[in-house]
């Protein structure tokens, strides 16, 4: 009776002595297939051209195109703004001044807004690629199938490698110099009267000179 309780126990001993190296055995080639396919993806990521020239070409297109407007703008209103001047008699006061001194302000705050959208665009895409290689790396694990993830990986890859920013026109990032505003600088008006003495401090008012529009700068 003894002999065979003790038979017993060594059959199921070597069960389960099987049954752990068999499990063992699946798990070493589960990691096997994990790392096959982990390094499939990382190596189409790697291969992928997405450095910091990638990402530069990308801040530099929608720079160019927001810039080449900008400018445009600038010079357009920087020429009305001669003539409105000139017209005005103000060509060579102080008011022509700050008028070109307030139009280059305006100009340099819209280049630090497209500058800074510029660095935000860049940063949401990168972070987009990162958030495509974890999703890859996650479809791996969940199915633990490498030939299907790599597939995926590389379908995510081409669509981000074609990434453009979106180049569209800009609305008028310029305020419109307006000559004759009741609502004139004192500095303004004081040499407007200098230059045309014969107006004196009588009832009359010289031409203003001021902005307007919704879309200042």
């Amino acid at each position: 009776m003894g002999g065979k309780s003790g038979s017993s126990n060594n059959q199921m001993l070597m069960f389960e002595m099987q049954q752990a190296a068999e499990a063992k055995q699946k798990e070493a080639e589960r990691q096997a297939r994990l790392e096959q396919g982990k390094g499939a993806i990382d190596q189409l990521f790697n291969s992928a051209g997405f450095d910091q020239a990638f990402y530069d070409k990308y801040k530099n297109a929608e720079l160019s195109n927001a810039e080449d407007q900008l400018q445009t703008q600038f010079d357009k209103q920087a020429t009305q703004n001669r003539y409105s001047l000139a017209r005005a008699g103000l060509s060579r006061s102080s008011a022509a001044n700050q008028v070109k001194a307030d139009l280059s302000s305006q100009k340099d705050f819209q280049d630090i807004g497209f500058r800074t959208k510029a660095d935000q665009d860049v940063a949401a895409l990168r972070s987009g690629i990162q958030g495509q290689q974890q999703a890859a790396y996650n479809q791996l694990f969940a199915t633990e199938d490498p030939g299907v993830a790599a597939e995926s990986a590389a379908g995510a890859i081409k669509s981000s490698a074609a990434a453009q920013p979106t180049l569209q026109p800009l609305g008028e990032l310029f305020k419109p110099l307006v000559i004759g505003s009741i609502s004139a600088g004192q500095n303004l008006l004081d040499q407007y009267t200098a230059n045309n003495p014969s107006i004196g401090s009588g009832s009359r008012r010289a031409p203003a000179v001021s902005y307007t529009g919704d879309n200042a700068a």
